[in-house]
């Protein structure tokens, strides 16, 4: 009863928001636009975590909190943004109890209390050609970019991007600092499961949230000192249905990361599909500051992917190949095709992963999402860090795979209501025995 009235009176501020939103696009011109997300997590009670361990975990991820962004009227092309964000705990989840596993990537605190963060300040000049943004931002590219709770990996930085020439984007950056974003942790341990290959370095449990220099994010170090994170992209779509992307990220001193993708897109008997490709390069720099964390100097992985549309219907198979050394992966990216919610497998060594998934859209407003993919067994150490007492990382001894059926709805065209279930299997045991996961998940959000 206590979750359920806690839901509706969120939904009715939600509801009453939204009905009283003012549409006055002049005002909104004149003193800026604010915008933003309010977000409401819940794990249902069949949630749970297997292992070898004598009581199984039930997991609680109850969370609300989101983001309010504003962003000032234009003069002369230039402008300011900024964005507040902010979560805390429902107060229903059970933070005590040994045998209860707390989603702790939906929060900003170790011990799971609020806390607002200043993720977006930044100055901005934009015209048809030009695009500069100066200060904290979020970057937006493969090596950056993944699935979110409520703040994303975020970076003081210059970023400098130009279109003056036909059908092609260029754009380089340089950051000095990176903040992490609320699923972290998630990164490096249920998902990383220590191997430093999913998105994070380190757990950072009591950093979110704070801008460091980008070396010392990376190397879980606070003495190290370079010359920060130096990067370049392309995007071209001169060749017909054919788009085209480079991004290369220069951390001085430890690694390059090198990203390329194809996607061609037509039309086949009245059937739209696109086939893609892609290839991700991470090699040792300068001084190879990471090369403990590194099986070898260089270390790659390429993928295939085959999306197919049918009226209502979005269907696509996918590939990725690792070679013989893991891949680093420290900016919070997954462009991984084959990546899953909890499953992050394809940046491992000798990893042969497929994936398989369709989205059937029932209504306008209501679609179902399946999907399962199959990573095989890697030969990268590691081990199950949300378990506790933690064991020294080892070499798989199962599959791992992951399958999720997930129900996504908009009652209106601002709030979306997901749910569903997720099963996942672990290539690492604990206590002698295969890891598994189980969520059964609640996220209602409301953009405006």
């Amino acid at each position: 009863m206590k979750i359920l009235n806690f839901m509706l009176i969120t939904l009715f501020i939600i509801f009453s928001s939204s009905l009283h939103a003012n549409d006055d696009s002049t005002k909104q011109t004149q003193w800026g636009e604010v915008s933003g997300l309010v977000r409401f997590y819940y794990v249902f009670e069949p949630s749970y975590v297997k292992s070898g361990r004598t009581n199984d975990y039930s997991i609680d991820g109850s969370a609300i909190g989101g983001h309010i962004r504003y962003t000032s009227p234009i003069f002369e092309n230039f402008g300011a943004s900024t964005a507040l964000y902010y979560v805390q705990d429902t107060g229903l989840n059970n933070t005590n109890d040994p045998d209860t596993m707390v989603a702790s990537g939906r929060f900003f605190t170790k011990d799971y209390s609020a806390k607002a963060v200043l993720g977006e300040l930044n100055l901005f000049y934009k015209d048809d050609v030009h695009h500069v943004i100066v200060g904290r931002q979020k970057i937006d590219s493969p090596l950056t970019n993944s699935i979110t709770t409520y703040m994303p990996n975020m970076f003081e930085a210059i970023y400098y991007a130009n279109s003056q020439f036909d059908n092609t984007i260029f754009s380089f950056l340089q950051i000095d600092k990176m903040a992490y974003g609320t699923r972290a942790p998630v990164e490096f341990a249920l998902i990383g499961e220590g191997t430093k290959t999913a998105g994070a370095t380190q757990n950072a449990l009591e950093i979110r949230g704070r801008f460091l220099p980008i070396e010392q994010q990376i190397l879980a170090n606070t003495t190290t000192k370079t010359n920060g994170v130096t990067g370049f992209s392309l995007t071209n779509s001169s060749l017909k249905n054919t788009t085209l992307r480079i991004w290369d990220f220069y951390a001085h001193d430890i690694i390059n990361m090198l990203y390329f993708d194809a996607t061609y897109q037509n039309t086949y008997n009245d059937l739209p599909y696109s086939l893609s490709a892609q290839y991700l390069n991470v090699h040792s720099v300068g001084e190879n500051l990471a090369s403990a964390w590194l099986d070898a100097d260089s270390a790659n992985l390429f993928g295939l992917k085959v999306d197919i549309a049918y009226k209502n219907i979005v269907a696509y198979i996918a590939y990725n190949h690792s070679g013989d050394a893991k891949l680093l992966n420290p900016f919070g990216g997954d462009p991984a095709y084959t990546s899953s919610f909890f499953s992050r497998n394809a940046y491992r060594a000798n990893v042969d992963a497929y994936k398989i998934g369709v989205n059937i859209a029932l209504a306008k407003n209501f679609k179902i999402i399946a999907s399962h993919a199959d990573y095989g067994r890697s030969t990268t150490e590691g081990t199950f860090l949300p378990s506790k007492p933690v064991e020294a990382p080892a070499q798989p001894k199962a599959d791992a795979k992951e399958s999720a059926l997930l129900f996504s709805y908009n009652p209106i065209e601002s709030i979306n209501v997901l749910s569903g279930i997720i099963y996942k299997t672990s290539e690492y045991f604990y206590e002698d025995k295969q890891v598994e996961l189980l969520d059964l998940d609640l996220v209602i959000s409301y953009k405006f």
